[in-house]
């Protein structure tokens, strides 16, 4: 049978009339048409006319002679094709719900199931309505309005939006994170019940996650289309912690690959002038807090301190990551060693913690806590266990400890100032994370946290600092008796090489000031 090449037959439809009959195969989600105006290479002014002079007898041609065109508008469409083929979907295939959520987390063989039949309706029933501003063919606009994340989808496969790092829904509205400011997003979602289908396609996703009046949060994961291997965080509120019709979607990307401390130093985040410091200073396995506002590189940061302690150690060494939501890329990235990557609820925390100690750890690594997180650090710091990593939500350098304490103090109750104690000889090093302008990060504070017995009292000792008034570093090189010990008992040459560093770059950029009370710890303390 002859028939018209694909390009020719799309260019004689109607105008105005958008289809898309590629195969979707190995694509996460379906990707529209990028080519020019004469996708078959004619020219213009003779395409028509070879068109005319060659008219064979066509299959497609005459299903479309022989099929009514879709009237209605593009929703209406929409329905009228999903009624038709949830229909004969449920009947051919019992595990179609199961389509659904792989669909929507862009599963290549889900996505190409529900595309294949797109394409098919669309062949006996094509559109010729005006679409959606923020698809530009059919197939794209009813997938995305069907089974995928709407007028968001291009935040998931567009590389353009393959450096942002957040996503954000709140009812209709939609807003990206660009150069490390949230803005907003050139469409938003056509209905809030629009939004309702997607929370509940997204929940159906993962039929373990409950949301309701009793559970008005839920968090998960799906893979990211755009960089394979890699994973978006999803948060989920709902009334009534938030209000009706203000149903918020938050997605977190992420973006960053394993940096190395000269690759932080490359992105501004640190001084080239104190790489070495630094290295040291992680060589020596302190337990460190890494701490900061949202989206101040902590974790990024983290990753770095962790995994300069892996690249610099000369045996196999070995890693407990504990996590609720998987957070780090180390597991990926740094090989030779034995990093296990534990995955762990709320209530099963302190449990699983304290069995993993059992797998012989070198390094404990807490990529997120919060408050269930800091008892088991709290715990393994007061047994002696050194080498513990975690990351905080905080600012304040000389407020760690007893912000730990609180934490724990408000899960399981007990003595706040018995909890700060234990705190304090579980935190030593404290690295402050802040945000600059253009999306960079910068690392504003090294800090030593002690404790002083003369004043009965919780001091931070920076080691490290940035001066606004001066746009640069200071540096002191005074640390405290005890961490000292410590230090030398661990790692003597990293040690060594540490205070050379120090030593150094404090002659040069003497820090005024280093020593701030927390007032908060003085008051528990002094009770």
């Amino acid at each position: 049978m002859i028939e018209y090449r694909e390009e020719m037959w799309q260019a004689e439809q109607k105008p105005g009339q958008k289809q898309d009959h590629r195969k979707q195969q190995g694509s996460l989600y379906p990707r529209p048409y990028t080519g020019g105006n004469s996708p078959s290479g004619l020219q213009p002014n003779n395409r028509h006319s070879y068109l005319d002079s060659h008219r064979p007898f066509s299959l497609k041609q005459s299903l479309l002679r022989t099929s009514k065109p879709g009237k209605e508008d593009f929703y209406s469409f929409l329905q009228k094709m999903k009624n038709d083929m949830n229909a004969g979907l449920e009947r051919e295939d019992d595990s179609y719900f199961e389509l659904n959520g792989k669909a929507l987390i862009g599963d290549p063989q889900a996505v190409s199931f529900f595309m294949n039949g797109i394409e098919k309706y669309l062949r006996k029933t094509p559109f010729t309505g005006k679409l959606p501003e923020a698809y530009r063919t059919a197939a794209e606009a009813l997938f995305h309005e069907w089974k995928g994340f709407g007028p968001a989808y291009r935040w998931f496969t567009d590389r353009a939006y393959s450096e942002s790092t957040g996503l954000q829904m709140i009812g209709k509205q939609i807003f990206y994170n660009h150069r490390g400011k949230f803005v907003p997003y050139p469409y938003e979602m056509p209905s809030l019940d629009r939004v309702e289908q997607l929370k509940r396609s997204l929940l159906k996703s993962d039929p373990n996650k409950k949301l309701n009046k009793d559970n008005p949060s839920v968090e998960f994961k799906m893979d990211d289309p755009l960089w394979p291997g890699r994973f978006i965080r999803l948060a989920i509120w709902v009334s009534p912690r938030v209000w009706d019709g203000f149903t918020t979607i938050s997605l977190r990307r992420q973006v960053v690959e394993f940096l190395d401390l000269e690759d932080q130093a490359g992105t501004e985040c640190i001084p080239a002038e104190a790489i070495e410091l630094i290295r040291a200073l992680a060589g020596t396995f302190r337990n460190t807090i890494i701490a900061g506002a949202v989206g101040s590189g902590k974790t990024t940061f983290a990753n770095t301190i962790v995994g300069e302690q892996l690249l610099g150690s000369t045996s196999c060494m070995g890693v407990v990551m504990i996590e609720k939501h998987p957070e780090s890329i180390l597991p990926y990235q740094i090989k030779g060693h034995r990093i296990i990557p534990i995955q762990a609820a709320n209530e099963e925390l302190m449990e699983v913690g304290v069995e993993s100690l059992r797998h012989d750890p070198n390094i404990l690594y807490m990529t997120e806590m919060r408050y269930n997180e800091w008892e088991f650090y709290l715990w393994s710091g007061e047994k002696g266990y050194d080498g513990i990593t975690g990351t905080f939500h905080t600012v304040d350098s000389e407020d760690i400890p007893y912000q730990g304490a609180f934490a724990v103090s408000t899960r399981i109750g007990g003595s706040l100032k018995g909890h700060l104690i234990s705190a304090l000889k579980s935190c030593e090093l404290v690295f402050i994370l802040e945000s600059v302008p253009d999306g960079k990060k910068r690392l504003a504070r090294i800090s030593e946290v002690f404790y002083e017995e003369g004043s009965n009292s919780v001091f931070a000792n920076d080691l490290m600092r940035w001066e606004d008034e001066k746009s640069a570093w200071s540096y002191n090189d005074k640390l405290t008796t005890g961490l000292m010990t410590k230090m030398k008992k661990k790692n003597p040459q990293a040690t060594r090489l540490l205070l050379h560093e120090l030593g150094h770059l404090a002659a040069m950029k003497p820090m005024e000031g280093p020593l701030k009370e927390s007032l908060k710890s003085r008051i528990v303390l002094n009770e």
